[in-house]
């Protein structure tokens, strides 16, 4: 008899950390112009609950980010939008706190680039872009590979990473300073990334500028690979300056 008593009250105990008293909090977002709102528990603002949304633009206006939260950790389904507010970027559902199942990916055009099942580990599908033309592999060491590496999220989200973090070095500006520097790094067989040096640069500090970003971004990288086996790569990107 007790344990079928003890059943409702398991069963409740998710509704009543939902039902707690929230307060909303509107903060700037970090690095670039707009803010975020979401619901923190009065008992600790550290704790996150409910929905959750990012604006971008000066006046914050245009929504970029929306999901929820429970407990602190993000939670069902959460998207992704460009700074225009309207073409998808990605699409995907957390679990308690940690990405699964399949999760769409999409160009800056909004163009379905790539599916990956976080899950199971496993790419489900992945399209080539314009981006990829500008990374450039090769293989690392004697070992060649078969498959190149394949950042997760899609090469839009890397070419995203390094738009918004860059910053045009003060010295570079005042000198009219433009064109490309290209960083490289080493992709081992696990997916992490390391040895990061410039290959090509233009002084004025934009080098030392591209490498702190390119050292910004995820090591999220499906590896390389040689006929089924995961093997370590070199890649190279560019950081572009332009002065508009």
């Amino acid at each position: 008899m007790h344990r079928f008593l003890l059943m409702p009250l398991l069963l409740a105990a998710p509704l009543v950390t939902q039902a707690q008293d929230t307060e909303q909090v509107s903060v700037p977002r970090q690095g670039v112009p707009g803010r975020e709102e979401y619901s923190v528990l009065k008992t600790d603002s550290n704790i996150r609950q409910g929905a959750y949304r990012s604006y971008a633009g000066r006046k914050g206006t245009t929504l970029v980010t929306e999901g929820f939260y429970v407990a602190g950790q993000p939670d069902s389904t959460w998207t992704a939008y460009a700074d225009n507010g309207k073409n998808l970027l990605w699409k995907g559902r957390y679990h308690q706190g940690q990405k699964a199942g399949v999760w769409n990916y999409y160009s800056a055009e909004g163009k379905l680039v790539q599916q990956y099942d976080h899950s199971s580990g496993k790419l489900v599908l992945s399209t080539p872009t314009a981006y990829s033309m500008r990374a450039t592999f090769w293989p690392s060491g004697a070992e060649a590979y078969t498959t190149p590496p394949v950042y997760i999220g899609g090469e839009s989200v890397v070419l995203m990473h390094i738009g918004r973090s860059v910053r045009y070095p003060a010295e570079a500006l005042r000198s009219q300073i433009m064109g490309d520097v290209r960083v490289a790094f080493t992709i081992d067989k696990d997916g992490n990334a390391s040895n990061y040096r410039v290959v090509q640069g233009l002084g004025y500090g934009c080098d030392e500028e591209a490498l702190r970003v390119v050292k910004l971004l995820p090591s999220n990288w499906i590896p390389a690979s040689a006929n089924g086996k995961p093997v370590a790569a070199e890649c190279q990107l560019p950081v572009s300056y332009r002065i508009l």
